[in-house]
């Protein structure tokens, strides 16, 4: 297996990993916040925080897995009923664009990361580039398996890019 396999491997596994966690932690607040709300008759302000914080951390940390499972929707009906030629340049072109639209979300996903230290969430307090550090991260842990698998097209991945396409 080559550094490309493993690096990709790696990324795959903390972006389910940590899914996985983020999504336990978002059903534990919920649960909380329930429970303290239906026995105590009150509430915990930071219950709705934390729990649209892991969503959306969950959501954007697990696109890398998603993607690298063929889980993400596409519709390729139309490029695949085009001769091989054009077939090959559709997917080339598709990569790019996601490649770019990606480097886009990085790029500014980690300018607002940069400005947002200054300013805190309200019922936690914390730094609110905490929070938005989801976008920055979860769309390079995504961009770098896209990469990866543009660039090894070939590998032994049952669900590598030419297998996901046949098989929807």
């Amino acid at each position: 297996m080559g550094f490309l396999d493993r690096l990709r491997r790696l990324i795959v596994g903390s972006s389910a990993a940590a899914g996985c966690l983020l999504l336990i932690l978002n059903i534990a607040d919920i649960l909380i916040g329930v429970i303290v709300r239906q026995m105590g008759e009150t509430s915990i302000v930071w219950t709705e925080e934390v729990a649209r914080f892991a969503l959306v951390w969950c959501a954007l940390i697990g696109a890398a897995t998603a993607f690298a499972e063929g889980d993400h929707m596409f519709l390729d009906f139309l490029v695949n009923a085009l001769p091989r030629p054009l077939r090959s340049l559709c997917r080339l072109l598709s990569v790019a664009i996601q490649a770019a639209v990606l480097c886009v979300l990085v790029w500014y996903g980690a300018q607002n990361v940069m400005g947002g230290w200054t300013m805190r969430t309200m019922a936690l307090r914390l730094p609110r580039a905490i929070p938005l550090m989801a976008v920055p991260i979860g769309m390079g842990m995504l961009l770098a398996v896209l990469l990866i698998d543009a660039l090894n097209p070939g590998r032994a991945d049952p669900k590598g890019p030419e297998k996901r396409s046949e098989g929807r």
